[in-house]
């Protein structure tokens, strides 16, 4: 099945909507999700050699409320899930793989998001009704 949906956003709900998006496969909490957006935006307005810089965690604190301790708990979860990776000069990067890359068309910056779901054969029990497969899922 291809899907394709096409969605105009506010430049400002640029990087919340995009991790909203991934969020499915990322499996972030919702304050995980809020910081990675505000990361994304740093590293596209602000340092993206340096993510970790003191003026961009004095910001995120501030936007969301949060003590230094509770960001760096969530900066180290996103650290364990590679999506913050050190950089060439050792410094806390957005992964490449992660980060969106902008494209122009005629008017617009457009950012596009393709996810492929690879199905793993080696589990697949040949399920021969709607049944069968519900009862294995609750198993």
């Amino acid at each position: 099945m291809n899907l394709r949906s096409k969605q105009k956003i506010k430049k400002k709900e640029l990087y919340s909507e995009y991790v909203r998006v991934l969020n499915g496969i990322l499996r972030l909490s919702n304050r995980e999700a809020e910081v990675l957006s505000l990361l994304l935006a740093a590293d596209d307005l602000a340092d993206p050699e340096d993510i970790n810089k003191h003026f961009i965690r004095e910001a995120i604190t501030k936007k969301l409320g949060i003590s230094e301790a509770n960001l760096s708990k969530y900066l180290h979860t996103l650290k364990e899930k590679k999506l913050l990776v050190r950089g060439p000069t050792g410094k806390w990067v957005i992964n490449d793989h992660i980060r969106p890359i902008k494209e122009n068309s005629e008017k617009n910056e457009i950012i596009e998001i393709t996810i492929t779901l690879e199905i793993d054969e080696t589990f697949d029990n040949n399920f021969r009704s709607f049944s069968d497969y519900i009862l294995e899922e609750s198993n």
